[in-house]
C-alpha cells in the first residue's frame, strides 16, 4: 500500500495542537461515547474517545479520536464507507465551572474514510466505484455533563465536511458518553 503523506501531515499537525495541552494546569476529563445519526436517506454512526482539559474556569480544550461509518441511498443512488479521524475542540462553559455542566463549542477534524458507491442502480448505466478521501471537516457542538467525577455526557454536533468525495458533507450527530473526570 503506498504510504500518504497527506496522512502523516494531518497526524503531525494534530498532535502539535494537543501538546500545549499537558503543560497546562487544570482539571482533566477522558470521555468514551457513541453516537449517530439517521435520516435524509442517510445514516451515521461512531466511537470517540476524547481528552479534555480545563484552560480556566470556563474554557476547555478537547481532543477526540474515533471511528465512524456512514451509508446513503436514493432512488438511484447508494454509497457507504468507514473510517477513522480525529477532531480538536475548544469548549465554552458559561457556568464557569469547565468540565462540568452545559457547554458549547466547536473545532476542526481530519477523517480518511474508504467506501463504495453505486450510480444509476437498477438501471442498465449502473456505475460503481469506489470512494478514498482524507476530509477536513468543521462543527459546532452543545453538551452537558452530568455528575461529579463520573458523569453522563450527552452532546450534539452539527457539521460539514470541506473537502471530500463522499456525497454526504453535512451532519448532524448525536452522541452518548461517560465522562471521567481526574
Amino acid at each position: 500500500m503506498k504510504k500518504n503523506p497527506t496522512k502523516s501531515l494531518a497526524l503531525l499537525v494534530t498532535l502539535s495542537c494537543l501538546l500545549p495541552i499537558t503543560a497546562l494546569s487544570g482539571e482533566n476529563a477522558v470521555t468514551l461515547s457513541a453516537g449517530g445519526a439517521i435520516g435524509g436517506g442517510g445514516s451515521s454512526a461512531s466511537v470517540l474517545v476524547e481528552y479534555e482539559r480545563a484552560l480556566s474556569s470556563s474554557i476547555a480544550l478537547a481532543g477526540r479520536g474515533g471511528y465512524l461509518s456512514y451509508s446513503y441511498s436514493d432512488d438511484v443512488y447508494e454509497e457507504s464507507g468507514s473510517g477513522p479521524g480525529a477532531q480538536v475542540s475548544v469548549k465554552f462553559y458559561p457556568g464557569g465551572q469547565a468540565l462540568h455542566g452545559f457547554y458549547f463549542g466547536g473545532g476542526l477534524g481530519l477523517w480518511q474514510m474508504s467506501g463504495d458507491w453505486t450510480d444509476d442502480k437498477d438501471t442498465p448505466w449502473v456505475s460503481k466505484g469506489d470512494v478514498n478521501t482524507l476530509s477536513s471537516e468543521i462543527h459546532g457542538e452543545l453538551g452537558w455533563r452530568v455528575g461529579e467525577r463520573v458523569q453522563f455526557a450527552p452532546s450534539l454536533q452539527v457539521g460539514t465536511f470541506l473537502s471530500s468525495e463522499a456525497v454526504l458533507s453535512q451532519f448532524i450527530n448525536v452522541n452518548l458518553g461517560v465522562s471521567f473526570i481526574f
